[in-house]
């Protein structure tokens, strides 16, 4: 229950739901001008919010913070000493194109598809976490199956389907690490996910290299298009400043 509740005040504070909420309390107070005055201010941050400049300004500060991972020091890790961990990023389920079987959003593919080449090149392990609400498989067996497909032999994959959040992620493969006696871990998620979750291992103990992928803000230079509102920036901003949320309640929660 309390994660629901989580999630459910997370959704009315972030956008749409927050931005929503300030512009229904602007018009119960329109007659006021303090009430025009936080209309007039919901459309301008959905505006704003939906401009790939602002949703740039949010993620490469989360994106930034960790690099790419050199390839390189794939030739440093030792396959029974580290290994690679991959978190969930999505269920998409009961998919009609693969016959109603689960299978992995998009965020959850790409990290997925990255965990798979590291793996390829190294021969390291993968263990892949995340859990699901039934009916849907958990996401770990959905993303264990996936790398399959990417050409991972089954023996080098071991999955996790318990984790609800990110912190539980990191709970459970610090067990899985203890019992497999790995000592390092290459982290994949998404780049703007990073920061938080490099925080939630090290902070549980593990020895981190980042493995960041999936980037989002923009890499060429800004057009006139760029100023205007499109949805699919309002949704990256959302992630961005669900990012920056959960780092203050993890930093308020378990530090």
């Amino acid at each position: 229950m309390s994660l629901l509740l989580s999630k459910m005040i997370a959704q009315l504070l972030l956008p749409p739901g927050g931005l929503i909420v300030l512009a229904a309390t602007g018009l119960v107070f329109w007659k006021r001008s303090w009430g025009r005055a936080i209309v007039i201010l919901a459309l301008a941050l959905l505006w704003l919010l939906s401009t790939t400049p602002v949703r740039d300004l949010l993620l490469n500060p989360l994106e930034q913070r960790y690099p790419a991972l050199d390839i390189s020091q794939l030739q440093q890790m030792k396959a029974g000493d580290s290994a690679i961990v991959v978190l969930g990023g999505g269920l998409y389920a009961r998919a009609p194109e693969y016959g109603g079987q689960d299978s992995l959003r998009d965020d959850a593919l790409m990290r997925t598809l990255y965990a798979a080449d590291l793996a390829l090149k190294s021969n390291l392990d993968v263990y892949a976490t995340g859990g699901a609400p039934k009916p849907a498989d958990p996401e770990g067996v959905v993303m264990a199956r996936m790398l399959i497909r990417f050409g991972v032999d089954p023996q080098h994959i071991h999955t996790e389907n318990r984790a609800r959040t990110t912190w539980e992620n990191g709970l459970y493969i610090r067990d899985m690490m203890k019992k497999a006696g790995i000592h390092r871990i290459i982290l994949v998620t998404s780049a703007w996910h990073m920061p938080r979750s490099v925080r939630v291992f090290e902070s549980l103990g593990m020895h981190v290299i980042a493995a960041p992928c999936a980037y989002r803000a923009e890499r060429q230079a800004y057009d006139l298009r760029s100023y205007l509102p499109r949805w699919n920036r309002l949704s990256d901003s959302g992630d961005g400043l669900h990012e920056y949320l959960g780092l203050l309640w993890y930093r308020l929660a378990h530090q």
